[in-house]
């Protein structure tokens, strides 16, 4: 497949965190990868036990990855490109997050992996 420039006058990004990627130019392989506990809690509620949230309590962490192809899955693809280059003026991004990518250029291969454990504590449940 033949490569175009990408060309961009500006480009804006508010916020990235948690393994999240904000890439300019070519990229061979990207993996990004990302284990979050989120804990919410209402009210004053303080919990001082030490490694309450281990990653090892939660089976989200632990289990296999959902199925993916060893290899890539060959497509076959005919592209006319009308203009050697894709000309943007400006993009604006809020947030890139949780093993995301922003990308402005070619990525050859990605193989991204977000998982989330969400616990909300409640004042009643606290009794």
């Amino acid at each position: 497949m033949h490569k175009r420039t990408a060309n961009v006058n500006r480009i804006k990004v508010i916020a990235a965190s948690n393994s999240a990627i904000v890439g300019i130019g070519d990229v061979t392989y990207s993996s990004p990868v990302s284990n979050i506990i989120a804990v919410q809690k209402e009210g004053n509620v303080f919990i001082n036990e030490e490694n309450k949230y281990d990653f090892n309590k939660y089976p989200v962490f632990s289990r296999s990855p959902a199925e993916h192809h060893d290899h890539p899955i060959r497509v076959q693809e005919d592209t006319t490109h009308h203009v050697p280059a894709i000309g943007v003026n400006k993009v604006d991004v809020y947030g890139v997050a949780s093993s995301s990518i922003f990308q402005v250029g070619s990525l050859g291969h990605i193989d991204a992996e977000a998982r989330l454990k969400h616990i909300r504590i409640l004042k009643d449940e606290q009794k």
